[in-house]
């Protein structure tokens, strides 16, 4: 083991270091960035309803120019060669619109050239096509009928078959679309040059008769209605900055002025979502602040802060106050159950999902035993996640059997990640580690068996997991051992020791590890020609897990941790393939602090730095799923 004083002295500098980025209310406001495809979506938007806040637009365009590539794309992340369409003919667009920059520049001279040798306009994700539609740049193409919304939820593949995520995106799309509108912007670019193969310039719409089919004027109704019915106490859809686009786009469409007050509130609230990053603003998709919170005040009580202390006092406090005490569309596949899950974000009160909900639970445990309101929280917190494993044994992210399989066949890009809300490996995993370390839950209970049987299925041949919400097998793959191990499953097994092997295959000769975003895109691990430190943290967690005394892989990969400082800005956090990655400022500061702690607490000769039994402890008496 590597000398003990100095993992001490490493874990306490980096508790100080978040200590310090705690707000007083007890969180951490730290930024999830997506990349630059929301911040060209904002400035769309806002030019859309003649929002002058010039500063602000100056801002967004100036970071999305500061993103751009020498060779003029724009990428999701850096190996990406030669950029992402998607990305680059969005930006492009959106730094015209800006009034800022203009086709004759060099640097948009070189981005047009980029967007027509990937492909042109013609293949840009679909999200990507809806908005210069919106905007009379593009023709409209539906990718859901609107009438889907008005078949009852027994219907063999109804409207709630999709992903809450899909759900909230297609419905003011199919608005939108079905109304053929668009919104006239003053000196609007002509992209009509960046779509091949296409002689006609692109017709600008007219308004349709007022006149409609009665059915369809129920349909666009009820989806009205659906959206309005989902907004956030902020004004956001759903609190994802990419719906309340569309959301605004459809509510003109819909009749609406620029200046309603639900049209003024979303901007507002997207506007406040932005990060300031080198002095400029950057829209977020969504805020991670529940999930940073969660993480961080959890990986702290890990590296032996008390849970007496005013850091994790006010860390609690804020969570418990965040708790979703009402049912919302998660009840839809799960009604018989008292809500009690958390969602990612401070101003999402609709959108419960796992993940933060089980992160949240690791967090408060050591208060819920002193506390019973905080008891009553956890309590009712587990209660849901256990009623949400999925009938294949798995967990969701956000709702319960959302994996129609005819959902599946449908012809939309990203269909099985974006549409449907299957089982993962990551969730799935997580959710076992959180139930075997914290719930006393072992591979004796049939929920617990029924989950190990779904991960072992799901193995794959080199001995890794794909992680749905993670870059990605490295994700996935330390999220399942993890899982596997806290509910009893020996290092003997077959299946720890070939993920144990393809770890040890992969590891780097500076001791990290490194996985590149294009291994979600083709689903086979890519090799990144570095190694990061949530990664490496990753691969490290799992090894730890496995291994009784630290080997010279793990020692070797634990200097990796405490010497490195660089490639800590890669996007280690997934979001859709090939259009949505997240660097997530907090990882760097969570996922190694996690290991180093996990590395001294086994393997310290007895100087642990938290008591093994104050984390395994009795499960509560709760209900079955």
């Amino acid at each position: 083991m590597i000398e003990k004083n100095r993992i001490l002295n490493e874990i306490q500098q980096r508790v100080n270091n978040i200590k310090k980025k705690q707000f007083v209310n007890g969180a951490w406001y730290l930024c999830c960035d997506p990349g630059v495809l929301v911040d060209s979506f904002s400035i769309m938007t806002l030019r859309a309803v003649e929002h002058y806040d010039e500063k602000f637009i100056h801002d967004i365009a100036e970071y999305i120019y500061t993103q751009q590539d020498d060779n003029g794309a724009w990428k999701l992340y850096e190996d990406e060669y030669p950029g992402n369409l998607t990305t680059t003919a969005s930006a492009y667009n959106a730094l015209l619109l800006s009034g800022y920059f203009k086709k004759t520049d060099s640097n948009m001279k070189k981005a047009e050239k980029q967007i027509i040798s990937m492909g042109g306009l013609n293949n840009v994700h679909f999200l990507a096509k809806a908005m210069f539609s919106a905007n009379g740049q593009y023709r409209w193409s539906l990718p859901v009928p609107i009438y889907t919304i008005l078949l009852p939820h027994q219907f063999p593949l109804n409207f709630f078959d999709l992903s809450c995520y899909a759900r909230v995106h297609f419905a003011p799309m199919m608005i939108i679309g079905n109304l053929k509108y668009h919104k006239k912007i003053e000196s609007k670019p002509d992209l009509s040059h960046l779509i091949i193969n296409n002689k006609r310039k692109v017709p600008l719409f007219k308004h349709l008769p007022t006149y409609l089919h009665p059915i369809r004027k129920r349909a666009l109704k009820k989806l009205e209605e659906f959206i309005l019915d989902r907004l956030e106490p902020d004004g956001t859809l759903y609190n994802y900055s990419s719906a309340t686009f569309f959301m605004i786009y459809s509510l003109l469409a819909r009749g609406y002025d620029k200046s309603d007050s639900i049209i003024c509130d979303a901007i507002s609230s997207l506007k406040a979502t932005s990060c300031h990053l080198n002095g400029l603003n950057h829209i977020q998709n969504a805020p991670s602040t529940i999930w940073d919170t969660a993480l961080l005040s959890y990986s702290l009580q890990e590296a032996g802060v008390s849970s007496s202390d005013p850091v994790i006092n006010k860390s609690v406090n804020y969570l418990i106050n965040h708790q979703q005490t009402q049912k919302s569309d998660w009840a839809i596949h799960n009604p018989n159950i008292t809500p009690g899950g958390w969602g990612f974000s401070e101003d999402n009160t609709k959108n419960p999902d796992i993940d933060d909900t089980t992160a949240t639970l690791r967090a408060i445990y050591l208060k819920s035993k002193l506390n019973s309101k905080i008891y009553n929280s956890w309590e009712k917190g587990l209660n849901w996640v256990l009623s949400m494993q999925n009938d294949d044994g798995g967990w969701p992210a956000f709702e319960k059997n959302v994996d129609n399989t005819l959902i599946g066949m449908l012809p939309i890009q990203n269909v099985k990640e974006g549409a449907l809300d299957a089982s993962t490996a990551d969730l799935t995993g997580r959710t076992l580690e959180f139930l075997g370390n914290y719930a006393g839950y072992t591979k004796g209970d049939l929920t617990i068996q029924k989950a190990i049987r779904w991960l072992k299925k799901r193995q794959e041949k080199d001995g890794s997991w794909y992680g749905r919400w993670g870059v990605c097998y490295l994700y996935g793959t330390w999220a399942a051992i993890t899982g596997l191990c806290a509910v009893g499953i020996s290092i003997d097994d077959s299946t720890i020791q070939k993920a144990n092997k393809w770890l040890l295959t992969i590891q780097k000769k500076d001791g990290g590890w490194g996985e590149s975003c294009s291994s979600d895109i083709i689903r086979k691990y890519v090799s990144l020609p570095y190694s990061t430190p949530t990664q490496t943290a990753w691969a490290l967690d799992s090894l730890i897990a496995i291994h009784d005394s630290p080997t010279d892989e793990i020692n070797k990969g634990i200097q990796f941790l405490m010497n490195n400082t660089k490639n800590i800005n890669y996007p280690t956090g997934a979001g859709f393939p090939d259009l949505t990655y997240f660097h997530y400022h907090s990882y760097n500061d969570i996922f190694p602090l996690l290991t180093l702690s996990h590395y001294y607490n086994k393997y310290g000769s007895g100087a642990r730095i938290i008591l093994p039994e104050t984390i395994r402890s009795a499960r509560p008496s709760v209900i079955s799923p």
